[in-house]
C-alpha cells in the first residue's frame, strides 16, 4: 500500500476539512499521513483518525492572520521570507524521505511546490476555479460592482478583459519562493499562476457553466466539510423553540478567514430581527460579546453544517468555496459576504444562478442587509432557485471524485 501525504496549510478551516474528506476517501486504497505548520485545526484530523506530523517553523496565529489579511488584500507583506521557506523545505524533504510518498496532495502550501518536485513526487492540488489559470483565461465578468445594471455589467466586464491581459504576463512571485526553489534545482514556470500549479489540479467548486480545462486539471466538484458526530441536542432545541414561536431559523458562519469586527457587525444586525441564529463563530468572540446579543443568537464552536440543512430557512455566509457549498448544498437560498476576490466570485456565480444575495463586506449592515435577509427569506423566485441548486448539486461526490483521481494518478506511477 502507498502511502499519500497530505499537506494542507492546517490555520485554514476549509483546506483542512477539504483535504480530510479528500483522505477519507482514499484510506482503503493508500495509507494517508498529513503533515502542516498550525496546530489551529491540526486536531481535526487526529479526530477523523489520521497521523499527523506537526512541522517547523511552526505557523503562529499572528502569521496566519498575516496570511488572511494578505490573501484579502489588506496587507502588502506576507510571512514567507527566503529564511522561513528554507527551513520548512528542509523539514518537507527529510520527511518525504522519511515516508516516501507517492503523491503529496496540497491546499495553498507554497514550499510543497519547491519540496514535492525537488523529490520527483507528483503534487495534487486540490483548489478552487476562481482566478486558476483556465479561470482567468476564459473570465468574461469580474464581480466588482453590485447590482447587473449597465454600469455595473461594463465595469466588470472591463475587468474581466484587463485581468486575462495581466495573467498572461505577470510574471511576478515571491523572491524567496524563486530563491529557494533554485537552490532546490527546481525550475519555477515563468508565469505567475502557472508556478502555482500541480502536476495535477482537482478543481473542487461549483460548475454552473461549460468551461474549459487544460489537460492537466479535473473538474471534481463540491468538496466540503462533513464534521463527524450528529446534530448536537442543543440546536435541535433551539429549532424546536424556534418553531413553536414562528422564527425563522438561520445559519450564520464566517469559516476561518473572516475578523471579529464583521462577525460582530452581522450578529448585531441579526439580534434586532425576528429570527433565531444559530452562529458557529466562537473563535471569533470575547467572552462578553455574547451577552449583548440577546437571547436568540446562539453560538457555538464547530458544527456539521451539512446536517443542518432541514433544520434551517436560510444563511448568512462568508463567500469561502466550503462554506458556499454547504449552503447551497442546503437547498435554502443564502446572504453572501465575498472577503476577497475568489470569494466574491464563489457568491457571484450562486447569485447569478438565483439562489443566492451578494453582499460586500462594508455594506454587510444596516438596510443593505436587511433587505438581502428579507429577500432570502420570502422572494419565492430565490427559494425555487436554491431548491434548484441544490438539485443540480445533488449525486456529485467531489471528495470521492478526487480521491479517485489521486488514486488513478499514483497507478499510472508505477
Amino acid at each position: 500500500m502507498s502511502t499519500v501525504l497530505f499537506a494542507p496549510e492546517t490555520f485554514d478551516l476549509a483546506e483542512t476539512t477539504r483535504t480530510i474528506e479528500v483522505a477519507r476517501h482514499l484510506r482503503d486504497r493508500h495509507e494517508c499521513v498529513f503533515a502542516g505548520y498550525s496546530e489551529r485545526y491540526a486536531g481535526l484530523i487526529e479526530q477523523a483518525g489520521f497521523e499527523y506530523f506537526p512541522l517547523a517553523p511552526v505557523l503562529t496565529d499572528d502569521q496566519a492572520e498575516q496570511l488572511l489579511r494578505f490573501d484579502q488584500g489588506r496587507a502588502v507583506t506576507h510571512p514567507f521570507t527566503a529564511e522561513l521557506l528554507r527551513e520548512r523545505v528542509e523539514g518537507e524533504r527529510a520527511l518525504n524521505t522519511l515516508l516516501r510518498p507517492a503523491a503529496t496532495v496540497i491546499g495553498s502550501t507554497i514550499s510543497q511546490f519547491v519540496s514535492a518536485r525537488a523529490d520527483r513526487i507528483p503534487l495534487v492540488y486540490v483548489k478552487p476555479f476562481a482566478y486558476s489559470w483556465p479561470h482567468l483565461r476564459q473570465i468574461r465578468s469580474v464581480p466588482l460592482l453590485s447590482g447587473r445594471g449597465t454600469l455595473a455589467r461594463t465595469v466588470d466586464a472591463g475587468a474581466a478583459r484587463l485581468l486575462r491581459e495581466v495573467a498572461r504576463y505577470t510574471t511576478l512571485k515571491p523572491r524567496g519562493f524563486v530563491q529557494v526553489a533554485r537552490e532546490n534545482g527546481v525550475r519555477v514556470p515563468r508565469r505567475t499562476v502557472e508556478a502555482l500549479d500541480g502536476d495535477l489540479n482537482l478543481i473542487a467548486s461549483i460548475r454552473l457553466r461549460p468551461y474549459l480545462l487544460p489537460p492537466h486539471y479535473r473538474w471534481v466538484g463540491p468538496i466540503y466539510a462533513r464534521l463527524g458526530g450528529e446534530v448536537p441536542a442543543e440546536v435541535t432545541e433551539v429549532v424546536e423553540n424556534a418553531e413553536r414561536r414562528g422564527r425563522p431559523v438561520v445559519y450564520f458562519a464566517m469559516g476561518s478567514s473572516a475578523n471579529r469586527e464583521i462577525v460582530l457587525r452581522v450578529l448585531r444586525e441579526l439580534s434586532r430581527m425576528p429570527v433565531t441564529v444559530l452562529a458557529p463563530v466562537a473563535h471569533y468572540l470575547r467572552p462578553g460579546d455574547r451577552a449583548a446579543l440577546g437571547p436568540h443568537v446562539h453560538v457555538f464552536d464547530l458544527l456539521p453544517a451539512h446536517l443542518l440543512g432541514d433544520l434551517i430557512d436560510a444563511s448568512v455566509v462568508h463567500g469561502g468555496e466550503g462554506t458556499v457549498q454547504t449552503a447551497a448544498i442546503s437547498g435554502k437560498p443564502f446572504v453572501g459576504i465575498g472577503l476577497q476576490a475568489e470569494q466574491r466570485w464563489n457568491v457571484d456565480e450562486c447569485a447569478r444562478f438565483g439562489a443566492a444575495v451578494a453582499l460586500g463586506p462594508r455594506r454587510a449592515h444596516g438596510e443593505p442587509l436587511r433587505r438581502a435577509f428579507e429577500a432570502v427569506l420570502h422572494d419565492p423566485a430565490l427559494r425555487t432557485r436554491a431548491r434548484d441548486l441544490r438539485a443540480h448539486l445533488t449525486g456529485v461526490d467531489g471528495a470521492r471524485n478526487a480521491a479517485d483521481h489521486v488514486h488513478a494518478l499514483i497507478e499510472s506511477s508505477r
